[in-house]
């Protein structure tokens, strides 16, 4: 069951924030669902700082294998 929540926060942070969800096709709500959700898991605690902060703010799906990504990525920058 969704419920509302009010967030007071600069608004900066606000016009950015709408700015990465509309580039992400992703809603602030969900934004902050997920960001919610990942502080919650067991696990948060035993990552370094920097990753805990960045964990969660991107997805995406693919059927490739993590080889077969970076061997595109290595093609492309040194094509």
């Amino acid at each position: 069951m969704a419920t509302k929540l009010t967030l007071t926060l600069d608004n900066r942070i606000i016009e950015a924030a709408k700015a990465y969800a509309k580039d992400n096709n992703m809603s602030l709500s969900g934004i902050v669902e997920l960001y919610f959700k990942t502080l919650s898991s067991a696990n948060i605690n035993k990552l370094p700082p920097i990753t805990r902060e960045l964990s969660g703010i991107a997805s995406f799906t693919t059927t490739k294998s993590d080889k077969e990504l970076l061997e595109e990525a290595l093609t492309k920058r040194f094509t």
